[in-house]
């Protein structure tokens, strides 16, 4: 079983009224709802910050060609005559 720790939050009363109104009809608890939110959070977070980490890994490895991009035509990009 996952430990557990208790919080106290200190809400709006609207917000936590809100909130008990939403739990209700979606049969499940303020706890629940929180927990899924703030879980929802950290891995959006946790998922930016590997992708950050992985583009400037990529970027540490130096450019994929050695051609001067400046030096590509137009014409050669689109490839035209």
């Amino acid at each position: 079983m996952e430990r557990t720790k208790n919080h106290t939050l200190h809400l709006p009363a609207d917000l936590i009224r809100r909130a008990k109104v939403y739990a209700a009809q979606n049969d499940t608890t303020i706890n629940s709802v929180v927990k899924e939110l703030l879980e929802q959070r950290v891995s959006r977070e946790d998922r930016m910050r590997l992708a950050a980490d992985r583009i400037l890994a990529i970027a540490d490895q130096g450019p994929l060609t050695s051609e001067d991009p400046g030096g590509i035509s137009r014409d050669a990009i689109y490839e035209r005559g």
